[in-house]
């Protein structure tokens, strides 16, 4: 019997477009740029502060990957300032950090299906919660899922720039399920990718919903336990 449902974020119940590099990373730097500006900072012009920026993320994403955890996007933007001999506070931080994501939400949308779903899941008492690879701050996705009214409903959220282990990493799926208080087996997880959101819940003992739009069921040796087009059949695996 299943008793909480996992989910993906990003091109599950979230979709991120990112294919305007240009504006995304205006939207992106402009806000911050301009507040500590404001605050009397001397700053290089936008033009060298981007570029500045573009370089410490750029790093921070090679090195992640070379160490296989999470890039911290917060902590890049923290020693890229420094460098700039801009030594800003933990509040400092994360109120530019809230100003810059904040114009980023025009780039994200919420799935058709995914708040009636996860409402519905939530009035029948199953345990929700999300479990992300993401570069963001947890406070930055936390803002954005309360502005759209599910964040009271995925009671535990595990975001890799928190914990800096990634899917499908074991341990990433085990604070999840310690937080939820629920076994794997009692736990169906549903997301977008077979390499992140089945082969890892499935080693842990989970029950796994691949959301697959184009109704494409894949190859390999790791397969889903159920193949979904839609969130709104979740529900009736649940049932069923």
């Amino acid at each position: 019997m299943i008793e909480a449902v996992l989910f993906d974020i990003g091109d599950t119940i979230l979709h991120f477009e990112t294919l305007r590099s240009r504006q995304f990373l205006e939207a992106g730097t402009h806000p911050g740029y301009d507040r500590l500006c404001e605050l009397g900072y001397q700053l290089p012009t936008y033009e060298a502060y981007v570029r500045a920026i573009k370089r410490a993320f750029r790093r921070a994403y090679v090195w992640s990957r070379i160490v296989r955890r999470e890039v911290q996007i917060v902590e890049a933007f923290r020693r890229c300032h420094r460098r700039m001999g801009v030594n800003l506070d933990d509040e400092q931080v994360n109120d530019l950090g809230r100003r810059c994501t904040q114009a980023l939400r025009r780039f994200l949308t919420v799935d058709s299906d995914a708040r009636d779903v996860i409402t519905q899941l939530h009035v029948a008492g199953f345990k929700l919660g999300v479990v992300s690879n993401t570069p963001f701050p947890s406070f930055a996705i936390d803002d954005y899922l309360r502005c759209e009214g599910m964040l009271d409903y995925l009671a535990v959220r595990v975001y890799s720039s928190d914990v800096r282990y990634m899917k499908p990493h074991r341990k990433i799926f085990r604070l999840a399920l310690d937080r939820l208080g629920v076994a794997a087996d009692r736990t169906l997880f549903v997301g977008d990718r077979v390499d992140k959101d089945v082969k890892g819940p499935s080693r842990m003992g989970m029950k796994t919903a691949l959301l697959a739009r184009n109704g494409r069921i894949p190859h390999g040796r790791v397969r889903p336990d159920h193949v979904i087009r839609r969130l709104t059949e979740i529900p009736a695996i649940l049932q069923a």
